[in-house]
């Protein structure tokens, strides 16, 4: 639905048809040249549902070559973006199709918050120009109220300079310019894994389906377009489960979730508590992130960057916030409220439990820890936190597939 304010807008998408050796190629090694296509339409598609979502107006996709008749483009116009250099195709593209307020993406940022795209609107009025950087050095838009074609020339394009040259060019030509929020891009087999991190705790059905597609096979909507020198592929997910980068699908002999996709924050006013727990908790893969302070602990929870934590490991005695004020905190949040909570603390009276307890926290752990019982209260937490976010997915799955057979 329209909400009247993007209405003027035009959203290009910049993709290469899902040829297998032409698409992702960086991910070829690690991956197979149809399993690397297969990510990059998963990708594409993903991308066009939540812009198509998030940013109403004209939708334009502008492939390099050839047609692409196994993506679902609904509500996509479809040109080509001509010949030379990205900058030169850009221009192109945006010379040719797009007439006004201007945003152009890529399909390597496929889950840029929404709360993040929403600020491309305001970010033009404000400014000429507004670039969204990405950890590589490139961007993953750039929107403006006109054409800027002096921002597109003179760049080293795929080198960890165009962000910083494509500034210096704005500076140089007078133009005013907006940052937005950095977001992560998927060049990388790496990359792919922190996709799958970010994509854990997804609730939009896009997200779902692109974190299920990277999961293994099952059943969905996208098919790859045959080409004249590879077989044709129908994949529903995506066939990596033989891969040697571990996904929830390798993890099954064991029957526990796949840690290596769970991030753990401790928050600890001491150093060598910090140091002890994260020693203890090198069994587990999982990624630890420490604050040192309560405050520090909830900016960094409601960071719209950064993935969400599946367990706070959270000390009680701490200044500028106790842990009883911030366990409240996130437990009264909407957003935040699913976050398992577990008190570590040198506390152990009658009252100081009750006290954790009726802050919302989950678990509550007294010191000196022993490693043992951290350990398994841990992967508890984690366990119930992954069956917790299967749930939501599935819901979500099922509410979406419903809307679609109306």
């Amino acid at each position: 639905m329209s909400t009247g304010i993007y209405d003027d807008l035009t959203v290009v998408v910049m993709a290469k048809p899902a040829v297998p050796g032409t698409a992702k190629t960086r991910l070829i090694g690690q991956y197979t040249a149809i399993e690397a296509a297969a990510i990059h339409e998963a990708m594409t598609a993903c991308v066009l549902v939540r812009l198509k979502q998030y940013l109403p107006g004209r939708h334009i996709l502008a492939l390099a070559s050839g047609t692409w008749t196994g993506l679902n483009i609904d509500g996509w116009e479809v040109c080509n973006q001509g010949s030379g250099n990205l900058g030169q195709r850009i221009n192109h593209v945006w010379k040719s199709q797009c007439h006004g307020p201007t945003a152009m993406f890529g399909i390597d940022s496929p889950d840029v918050p929404g709360a993040i795209l929403a600020q491309i609107r305001p970010a033009i009025q404000r400014a000429s120009v507004a670039l969204g950087p990405v950890a590589d050095g490139d961007y993953w838009t750039i929107a403006a109220q006109t054409r800027q074609p002096a921002l597109l020339m003179g760049i080293d394009w795929g080198s960890t300079n165009v962000y910083h040259q494509t500034e210096h060019a704005a500076a140089a030509a007078g133009l005013s310019l907006d940052h937005l929020p950095s977001w992560f891009d998927v060049d990388e087999p790496a990359d792919v894994i922190q996709l799958q991190r970010r994509l854990d705790s997804a609730t939009e059905p896009p997200l779902i389906r692109l974190r299920a597609m990277l999961e293994g096979p099952s059943t969905g909507p996208y098919q790859m377009p045959p080409t004249d020198n590879q077989c044709h592929l129908i994949h529903n997910r995506l066939p990596i489960g033989n891969s040697s980068i571990p996904t929830a699908a390798n993890n099954t002999k064991t029957n526990e979730p796949d840690f290596s996709t769970s991030t753990i924050l401790i928050v600890d006013d001491n150093e060598q508590n910090i140091e002890l727990i994260q020693a203890y908790l090198e069994v587990l893969p999982c990624r630890i992130v420490t604050c040192h302070d309560g405050i520090e602990a909830i900016r960094l929870i409601e960071d719209a960057e950064q993935p969400t934590p599946d367990l706070v490991l959270l000390d009680v005695m701490m200044p500028k916030m106790s842990g009883f004020e911030v366990c409240r905190k996130l437990k009264d949040d909407p957003a935040t409220r699913a976050i398992p909570i577990m008190m570590v603390t040198a506390l152990n009276e009658l009252g100081d439990i009750e006290r954790g307890v009726e802050s919302g926290t989950d678990d509550f752990l007294t010191k000196p820890v022993n490693k043992l019982e951290l350990v398994t209260r841990v992967k508890s937490l984690l366990r119930v936190r992954h069956l917790k976010r299967e749930l939501d997915r599935t819901e979500a799955y099922i509410r979406d597939l419903e809307q679609r057979q109306k």
